[in-house]
């Protein structure tokens, strides 16, 4: 799963509990304090399934062809 804009993470926090220990859940936000607060909020609850990526959507930091879902939910384009 792709979580496009993950802010702190609450999204990614649901996928990585909907996939379980076999899938992966990336996210990718814009600001390095919000990946910096969902890295520690991943930290906090013992999420080993999810990573968290500095970039753009023009630019994702992703390899094409290796997500099966991509997730954005209330991304604003500052």
């Amino acid at each position: 799963v792709l979580d496009l804009g993950s802010g702190a993470g609450f999204d990614c926090f649901l996928a990585a509990n909907a996939v379980g220990s076999d899938g992966t859940v990336i996210g990718v936000d814009m600001t390095p304090e919000m990946i910096d607060k969902a890295r520690a909020n991943a930290r906090k609850g013992g999420y080993s399934n999810v990573d968290f990526r500095l970039g753009e959507l023009e630019h994702l930091p992703v390899a094409d062809n290796t997500v099966d879902v991509i997730i954005s939910n209330c991304v604003i384009n500052l």
